[in-house]
């Protein structure tokens, strides 16, 4: 028979295997291009190792004039004879390279959600991101990815690259997209819970770790981005707003119009994602449907607006009434954004096509799906 004895050294020994046993990431965040590079490396979310991995996707270029360490396990680098400038220049990697290949050594089976990164208005990045998400999408994984787009008073290439990279994921139909205004992100002026001043990629950076605390952020809005028909969000942000001083909540919504990471029509939208961020002893003050009724209110009184909205409530152990809200604004209409935009690249874009740079056929779909509006 089996002695107690021998029982408690199997259970003691069964415990020490399992937490011997590797835990494998099911998400991961991949950075792509070189105004990213040195993004997240302080992330609180991303130091999770058992939670998700950090990889980043670059060129070889990219590297010149930085001084970061890069471990090539976690990482993918593009090499071409020169610098790309626009989207079209990664066709020589391409020829030489099956990219496919490439990125099954970088993101694994066991990713199951993945986030993407970028600035969009580089050569390399415009380039490589389309090809990324399309991979994502035959693996069947889910997938966000977060775009910086370039402001009107930017380059025409930039304007063009972003322009490109957009219209190719939407044909497509690979992952919903977060499009954030490059100069309007780099103007804002916000706090950080702990009182801190909240500028430039500081804001990619606590944008990116408010979205990773809500657990499975990447598949639920994967998911209602197909049950909605959206494409494309834009986020309204208030970071680190006291509540003794602005009062109520109804107050922290109306100060994220001031100074909106993208200029859209609120009025057009499908839907909107709310996550809010408040200290624990605010628990019942935060409740999702207390969240709810008050965005409800605050979308038909403020904006004249009645459309679906789907709020959650973040919840952290920490001293203090400072509160964080992100509202992700789903389906606008980006008709009248994407005209002005391919006005300034029109003459420019109609060079390369004239010059066999980029397939007429390819370039046409790009702007029927870019112009149309959704």
């Amino acid at each position: 028979m089996t002695s107690n004895t021998d029982i408690n050294l199997l259970a003691s020994l069964r415990k020490q295997i399992e937490a011997l046993s590797p835990v494998l990431p099911d998400k991961a965040v991949v950075t792509v291009g070189q105004y990213t590079l040195e993004t997240l490396i302080d992330s609180p979310k991303l130091s999770e190792a058992d939670m998700y991995t950090l990889l980043r996707v670059i060129h070889k270029k990219d590297l010149q004039h930085k001084t970061i360490q890069i471990d090539p396990k976690y990482c993918l680098m593009a090499d071409t004879l020169y610098e790309p400038h626009y989207w079209f220049d990664m066709e020589e990697y391409y020829d030489k390279v099956d990219v496919d290949s490439e990125l099954e050594h970088l993101i694994y089976g066991y990713h199951n959600q993945v986030l993407t990164l970028s600035n969009i208005s580089e050569g390399a990045c415009s380039g490589l991101l389309p090809e990324i998400h399309r991979f994502l999408a035959q693996k069947e994984k889910s997938t966000i990815g977060v775009a910086l787009f370039p402001s009107m008073n930017h380059s025409s290439d930039a304007l063009y690259n972003a322009f490109s990279a957009v219209g190719r994921i939407l044909i497509d139909n690979s992952t919903p997209l977060v499009l954030v205004d490059q100069g309007l992100m780099e103007d804002y002026n916000g706090v950080h819970r702990v009182g801190d001043v909240l500028q430039d990629t500081a804001i990619i950076d606590y944008f990116i770790d408010m979205l990773l605390e809500k657990e499975n952020i990447i598949r639920e809005l994967d998911r209602l981005s197909r049950s909605y028909g959206v494409n494309i969000y834009s986020p309204l942000l208030a970071t680190g707003c006291s509540l003794d001083i602005y009062g109520s909540f109804r107050n922290i919504l109306e100060i994220t119009l001031e100074q909106p990471l993208m200029d859209l029509e609120l009025t057009s939208a499908k839907m909107v994602y709310v996550l809010v961020r408040a200290p624990l002893s605010y628990q019942e003050d935060f409740q999702k449907g207390q969240l709810e009724f008050e965005v409800t209110q605050w979308l038909q009184e403020s904006i004249g607006v009645d459309i679906p909205q789907i709020c959650e409530p973040l919840f952290v152990d920490e001293y203090g009434d400072r509160v964080d809200a992100i509202i992700l604004v789903g389906g606008y209409d980006t008709k009248k954004k994407f005209n002005e935009v391919y006005q300034r690249i029109e003459r420019f874009s109609k060079m390369n096509v004239d010059q066999n740079l980029v397939d007429k056929e390819e370039w046409n779909k790009i702007k029927e799906k870019m112009l149309n509006g959704f």
